[in-house]
C-alpha cells in the first residue's frame, strides 16, 4: 500500500511542477505514465501475494500476456517469454531483452520491477525487437537463468530489473565457490560434569553477498568464545555444534553444548556474560530479535574427544570469515562465509562459501582453505561453484544509458559491482556478445528510470556514439 501512494503522490506532484525541466506535454506524460505503471502495481500486489508461487505467478504473466495481445510462452522450468515485433521505423534498431526473478524477494519490491517490464512491453510506442524473460529462482538458486534456450538471449542489450533504495547500474557480480570441510570424529565418554547449552538464535541471516557489515555470524561467534575459553584453561568437552542453513547465506543461529569442570565454571560464565555484552553493543541495533544465551541442560552421553574437539575449535578460530580482501579504494573485493557446522551425523561438516570480483583471490582463498585443513586434519572438497561477471565500464549500453540520465534527466547514476550471485553472470557466460547490466528501480524515488528506459527504446533507431573524453592537459 505504501508503495501505490508514492505512484498516487507522484502522479500529483508531478501535476504541480509545472515549471523547471518539465514542459507542459511532458507534464501529461509523466502523469499518465505514473497512473499505468500504478495499475499495473497494484493489480500484482492484489492478486499475486506471495512472491515464492511460482505457479501463481505464471498463470497471472500468460492470462495478463494474452489481454494485453503480446505473445507469450514457457518452459519446462516455468520461465514466462513475452516478445514484441518492431514498430514501424524500428525494423533495423537494436533488440533489446528486459529479463526479471520470479519466485523470490518481497512483494512490495519485486513487483515493481515486474510492473516496469510490463509497462515497458506495453505501453511504450516506438521500439526496436522486444523480450522479457521472467526467470524462476529461490533465494539460493537460480535455475531460470541456467536453463532458459540460449535462443531468447540473441540480441544486442539485456538489462536486468531489480529492486534498490537508489538508483545504480551494476555491471559485476562476484564469483562463488562453497566448500564442505569434513573430518571422522572419535566420541567418548564425558568426564566433566556441568553441561551447559551456548546458543545464539534467531539473526536477520540472508545472502552472504550483501556486505553492508552488520551480520554477525554466530558459528564464528560461539567457535571463537569457546576457542578463546580453552586457550585461558578452561577445560571444554564439545558435545554437539550444530548451526546454519546453507553455505551461501549468513547463518541466523547455531548451537554448541559443552560439558565444564566444577573449578572453571565460574569464570565461564564471566567470560560468556562479557562476550554476550559485546555482542549485543555491536549487533544489538540491527539484530532485534536475536538471543545470545548460555543455559544448563543434560548432561549428554558422549562428547568429542579431546584431540578432535581441539582440532575443531582450531579450524573454527582459524578459518576466514568475513572481508577477505578489499581494493585500494575500501571497495570489497572478496569475502567468505562460514554458512553451516554439523556434528549430530556423528562426523564433523562444515560449509563454507568464498566471494571474490576476480579469479586470482578465488583461487588464493582456495589455496587458504587447503592449507587450514590439512593443520586440522580435515578433508576439502570444492561442492559448487558461480561464474565471475566482469565488469566493463565502456559497455556501450551502460555509457548510453549513463548519457540519456545525464542529458534527458540531468541525473548521474553511479555505476557498481555487487558480491551478490546474478543472472546476468549466467546469461553473458552463455551469451558472450550481450551487452549487459543490471538496473534498479524503486517507485519512491519517482519514476524517471521507469521513463528513462522508455526514452532508451525510442531512441535505438539513431545512431549513437559516446561522447569524446576530454583529453589530459
Amino acid at each position: 500500500m505504501k508503495k501505490i501512494i508514492s505512484l498516487v503522490l507522484i502522479t500529483v506532484l508531478v501535476l504541480l511542477s509545472c515549471t523547471g525541466c518539465f514542459n507542459k506535454s511532458q507534464t501529461e506524460f509523466e502523469e499518465k505514465l505514473a497512473s499505468q505503471l500504478n495499475l499495473i502495481y497494484s493489480d500484482l500486489l492484489k492478486n499475486l501475494p506471495d512472491t515464492k508461487d511460482i505457479e501463481a505467478q505464471k498463470e497471472y504473466l500468460l492470462n495478463w500476456a494474452g489481454s494485453h495481445n503480446i505473445p507469450v510462452s514457457y518452459d519446462k522450468q516455468n520461465n514466462i517469454i513475452m516478445s514484441k515485433k518492431a514498430t514501424k521505423g524500428y525494423e533495423n534498431a537494436q533488440a533489446t531483452t528486459f529479463q526479471c526473478s520470479i519466485g523470490t524477494g518481497k512483494p512490495s519490491e519485486q513487483y515493481e520491477a515486474i510492473a516496469t517490464a510490463l509497462y515497458l512491453i506495453d505501453k511504450v510506442e516506438k521500439h526496436g525487437f522486444i523480450r522479457v524473460l521472467f526467470t524462476t529462482a529461490t533465494d539460493t538458486q537460480l535455475t531460470g537463468a541456467q536453463s532458459i534456450s540460449t535462443n531468447y538471449l540473441h540480441g544486442n542489450n539485456l538489462i536486468n530489473l531489480t529492486w534498490a533504495e537508489k538508483t545504480a547500474f551494476t555491471i559485476g557480480s562476484a564469483g562463488t565457490s562453497e566448500y564442505d570441510f569434513s573430518k571422522q570424529l572419535q566420541w567418548i565418554q564425558p568426564t566433566y560434569p556441568n553441561a551447559y547449552e551456548i546458543s545464539i538464535k534467531n539473526l536477520n541471516g540472508g545472502s552472504s553477498g550483501i556486505t553492508s557489515g552488520t551480520h554477525p555470524n554466530p558459528i564464528k561467534t560461539i567457535g571463537d568464545f569457546l576457542a578463546s575459553a580453552k586457550s585461558k584453561g578452561v577445560l571444554i568437552e564439545l558435545a554437539s555444534f550444530n548451526g546454519g542453513d546453507a553455505a551461501v547465506n549468513y547463518p541466523s543461529g547455531a548451537t554448541a553444548v559443552v560439558l565444564i569442570n566444577d573449578n572453571d565454571v565460574s569464570r565461564f560464565q564471566k567470560w560468556f556474560e562479557n562476550d554476550a555484552s559485546k555482542f549485543k553493543d555491536k549487533y544489538g541495533d540491527t539484530e532485534e530479535h536475536y538471543t545470545y544465551t548460555m543455559t544448563p541442560v543434560a548432561a549428554p552421553q558422549n562428547v568429542i574427544s579431546k584431540d578432535d574437539s581441539t582440532k575443531v575449535f582450531s579450524l573454527l578460530y582459524t578459518m576466514i570469515n568475513g572481508v577477505y580482501s578489499k581494493s585500494d579504494e575500501g571497495d570489497i573485493i572478496a569475502t567468505s562465509n562460514i554458512g553451516t557446522i554439523r556434528t549430530n551425523t556423528g562426523n564433523l561438516d562444515v560449509t563454507i562459501c568464498a566471494r571474490s570480483l576476480n579469479d586470482s583471490t578465488l583461487k588464493e582463498i582456495s589455496s587458504t582453505f587447503e592449507v587450514i585443513c590439512g593443520l586440522n586434519d580435515v578433508s576439502y572438497k570444492v561442492t559448487n561453484q558461480f561464474p565471475i561477471w566482469s565488469g566493463n565500464e565502456e559497455s556501450t549500453l551502460l555509457l548510453r544509458l549513463t548519457d540519456l540520465f545525464q542529458k534527458d534527466f540531468d541525473k548521474k547514476v553511479k555505476s557498481k559491482s555487487t558480491m551478490n550471485n546474478t543472472e546476468c553472470a549466467i546469461f553473458k557466460t552463455r551469451s558472450e556478445n550481450l551487452d549487459i547490466i543490471s538496473m534498479s528501480v524503486n517507485f519512491e524515488n519517482g519514476i524517471t528510470e521507469i521513463e528513462a528506459l522508455q526514452h532508451f527504446l525510442e531512441s535505438l533507431n539513431e545512431s549513437w556514439k559516446p561522447a569524446a573524453k576530454d583529453s589530459e592537459q
